[in-house]
């Protein structure tokens, strides 16, 4: 225990090293949101706590002045660098995890970029959207088994989406810069993501990187190819060869052929009930692409998950398929892929906690700057309390002590060393009167000077709301008299049959003769 509280110290005090500015406040607010959090209902309440030493004016000093100048990539490989030395001596894959989650902000008519994003509505009726930013979070799989129990994650970076951009597209890019930034190239990396994140681009984006496996989820429908056959690719036909063979609809068992591996592995839920899972997988299978990229050259491995009970009957009514692109696709085995795709839902249980307890989308500014590094700060926030998983004893709450994990904790080793994340939350205050802070006191300056007399604040202008809508090519008027301007189709013998219908129609209208007409235009030309 001593040695993984000496760890967590050095690790703050590196930390505070990376803050330029403002850093004593700083490392106030974070440890503030750390430890009481869950205990405030507003950013500015944080200001009350007993280890935020300063006033409240403070929290927007430490933000708008301190966290700009924060080294955020050196601070993202301090990140790494703790979680790999203290989780596993043995090399493992790094598994990432990507998703986005919406920042409602429908009352901040100055913030800027605001529009229409998804939030889950569970009002009957209502559509699933909100007025707001969309945030993509990049987060990393612990290779402790204890802690992947407990759905621990560890946050590596999160990033606002703008109005004309796409968050899987943002969230893609995410990975590749991470992989880049941490030197992870040479090592096998995996990416796990929803069925948005297997688009084209995305796609593309993922096979940029020769160790990235790329691991998403396909809908139940969707249409996957085999490789041509040799008689295909050597068809005597001219034009060009055929790259995609014949065609497999994973919602059609009749195109279904033998696969190429199977493993059947047992499983138990929380509530003791035994199931049987059957993994399936073809490989070398193909996924339609586009003219920027030629999907036949990146096959995938294809992986289908079902799931009976003891009875034999399916306990879902669709199987879950999986897609798994990248050239070191074949080193991960079907339970590793299982396992991370299983793990993935460890995002939502991550959104949920970083809302409720940590005030991640609690920040009311006006700023987008601002809001932004809010975001940051609070992932940081979320990763202290993941370094002191193991120092804080774990004490359910009292409805907790009857659930299977929380029984004979006292006889449970691994149970009592690590702790959920509420769990760790509740301690991280006294956790901290043990190991300090390595921020300086706060000392009293006097009064502050305040604004300068006549200097006036420039007023901020109301910001529109983003909609996102598809645009139509506008269609030519069709016009039945050809203008001055020319026209394709003015010499067309159907639309000069047309004008003389309309002639016709039109003398009868105003009762003249066709000859009346003629005259009456010879003398006028």
């Amino acid at each position: 225990m001593t040695t993984e509280i000496s760890a967590l110290q050095t690790f703050r005090e590196k930390l505070y090293t990376f803050f330029f500015k403002r850093k004593d406040s700083v490392m106030n607010l974070l440890d503030a949101l750390t430890g009481h959090g869950h205990q405030c209902d507003s950013v500015i309440q944080l200001s009350n706590t007993n280890c935020f030493e300063r006033k409240y004016s403070s929290i927007t000093d430490a933000i708008a002045d301190g966290l700009p100048e924060a080294k955020w990539s050196e601070i993202r490989k301090l990140v790494y660098q703790q979680v790999s030395a203290s989780t596993h001596t043995t090399k493992l894959p790094n598994r990432f995890i990507i998703d986005c989650t919406p920042n409602p902000r429908p009352y901040a008519k100055k913030l800027e970029d605001r529009h229409i994003t998804h939030l889950p509505n569970p009002a009957p009726g209502n559509k699933p959207i909100c007025v707001g930013h969309q945030y993509s979070v990049l987060t990393l799989l612990p290779n402790d088994p204890a802690a992947e129990e407990k759905h621990w994650l560890i946050p590596l970076s999160a990033q606002r989406v703008p109005s004309a951009e796409k968050g899987n597209e943002i969230g893609m890019k995410q990975i590749n810069n991470c992989i880049k930034e941490l030197e992870l190239t040479d090592d096998l990396n995996i990416s796990v993501g929803d069925t948005l994140y297997g688009t084209v681009k995305c796609r593309m984006t993922a096979s940029e990187q020769d160790n990235l496996v790329h691991v998403f989820r396909l809908h139940s429908k969707r249409n996957v190819y085999f490789q041509p056959t040799k008689e295909e690719i050597a068809s005597p036909k001219k034009g060009r060869k055929k790259e995609f063979g014949t065609k497999m609809n994973l919602g059609d068992p009749s195109t279904h052929t033998e696969c190429d591996e199977e493993i059947t592995i047992p499983y138990v839920n929380r509530k003791g009930k035994k199931h049987t899972i059957t993994i399936k997988c073809w490989n070398d299978m193909l996924l339609r692409g586009s003219r920027g990229f030629r999907s036949s050259q990146h096959p995938i491995r294809l992986i289908q998950i079902t799931m009976k009970n003891e009875a034999g009957e399916f306990v879902f009514k669709r199987p879950l398929w999986l897609a798994v692109l990248g050239k070191r696709r074949n080193e991960i085995s079907l339970v590793d892929i299982h396992k991370s795709y299983k793990s993935r839902y460890d995002n939502e249980h991550f959104f949920r906690f970083g809302k409720q307890n940590l005030l991640m989308d609690a920040y009311q500014t006006p700023d987008m700057e601002h809001e932004e590094l809010w975001w940051r700060l609070c992932l940081l926030a979320y990763l202290q309390l993941y370094l002191a998983r193991q120092d804080v004893p774990c004490t359910p709450q009292p409805w907790e002590r009857y659930l299977p994990e929380y029984k004979n904790i006292e006889n449970t080793e691994q149970t009592q060393r690590t702790s959920t994340p509420s769990q760790t939350q509740r301690g991280f205050a006294n956790l901290q009167k043990v190991i300090g802070t390595p921020s300086a006191a706060c000392i009293a300056r006097g009064n502050p000077r305040g604004r300068i007399a006549g200097e006036l604040q420039t007023k901020r202008e109301a910001q529109p709301i983003v909609f996102k809508t598809k645009k139509v090519a506008e269609k030519p008027k069709k016009s039945i008299l050809s203008g001055s301007e020319p026209t394709s189709d003015s010499s067309n013998p159907q639309r000069i049959d047309e004008l003389v219908i309309l002639v016709q129609t039109s003398l009868k209208k105003f009762d003249i003769t066709l000859a009346e007409f003629s005259a009456r235009l010879i003398d006028s030309g």
